[in-house]
């Protein structure tokens, strides 16, 4: 069992040999994509649930 465990870790090593990391630029511009999409993502669902609260109020009056 041992014997697999250090085998696996040697594979593992291995293996982050072979990975290409994003360089400083390309982590910068995907990160400032995420944000931007998640704060129209979050202004398009406050929208929404603005007028959906409306038109239940509306409904419930």
């Amino acid at each position: 069992m041992i014997k697999k465990a250090i085998k696996f870790l040697e594979e593992v090593k291995l293996e982050f040999k072979k990975v290409v990391w994003p360089g400083k630029k390309e982590v910068t511009s995907a990160t400032i994509a995420v944000v931007v999409f998640t704060v129209v993502v979050a202004f398009i669902l406050s929208v929404l649930d603005y007028f959906m609260s409306l038109g239940l109020q509306s409904l419930f009056k």
